[in-house]
C-alpha cells in the first residue's frame, strides 16, 4: 500500500511524465511560403513547415482554430474540367499531427472549426451548378464522423430546401 503511494508521488514529480499526451504548444499563425509549404508558427516561436501532397498545386483559406489549438487549410488540386484548381482536401494540423479530410470526394467549398477547434464542419458540392451538396462534421483528433447532412434534392439533383441542422446553416452563413 505504501509503495503504491510512493510510485504515484514519483510519477507526479517527474516533469513531463504526467502531462497529457495532447498537451502541445498552441499555434500563433500560419501562412504559405514561396515553395507552397504551409509554415505554422507556435506560440513558443518555433516554425513548422508542412509540405504539399504530391499532386497538390496550392493552398487556400488558412484558418487558426480558437485558442490556437489547430491550423486548417484547403489543399488545391488540378481539375481537367476547370481552368482553376479545386479544393479536394481539408488539412488540419493539431497536436503535432496532420489530419486529412476528404468527405465524399467532392470539392470542399466551405469549412470552419467548431466546438472550440476540436471538430471541423465542411460543405461539399460539384464544381458548377450546386449539385450533390453534402455536409460533414468530423472530430479532428481521429477523423470520426460526428454528423452529416445531405439536403433533399429534386430529380435533377438540385436542392429543394435550405433547411438543415443549425451547424450547416451556420456554415453557410460564414462565407
Amino acid at each position: 500500500m505504501r509503495f503504491g503511494r510512493c510510485v504515484a508521488c514519483l510519477v507526479l514529480a517527474v516533469p513531463g511524465l504526467a502531462a497529457p499526451a495532447h498537451a502541445v504548444t498552441p499555434y500563433r499563425s500560419a501562412s504559405t511560403d514561396s515553395t507552397g509549404r504551409v509554415a505554422i508558427v507556435t506560440t513558443a516561436g518555433r516554425t513548422l513547415s508542412i509540405p504539399p501532397a504530391k499532386e497538390q498545386v496550392g493552398v487556400d483559406e488558412i484558418v487558426l482554430a480558437p485558442g490556437g489549438s489547430a491550423v486548417g487549410w484547403l489543399a488545391l488540386y488540378p481539375n481537367a474540367a476547370t481552368s482553376y484548381p479545386i479544393p479536394l482536401e481539408l488539412l488540419v494540423y493539431a497536436d503535432g499531427k496532420l489530419h486529412r479530410f476528404r468527405g465524399n470526394e467532392l470539392p470542399i467549398w466551405k469549412w470552419r472549426f467548431v466546438n472550440g477547434g476540436e471538430q471541423v464542419a465542411f460543405e461539399q458540392e460539384t464544381v458548377h451548378g450546386g449539385l450533390g451538396v453534402h455536409y460533414e462534421r468530423r472530430r479532428v483528433r481521429d477523423g470520426r464522423l460526428v454528423a452529416q447532412f445531405t439536403p433533399e434534392t429534386d430529380h435533377d439533383g438540385r436542392r429543394v430546401s435550405e433547411d438543415g441542422p443549425a451547424w450547416t446553416r451556420e456554415l453557410d452563413l460564414d462565407r
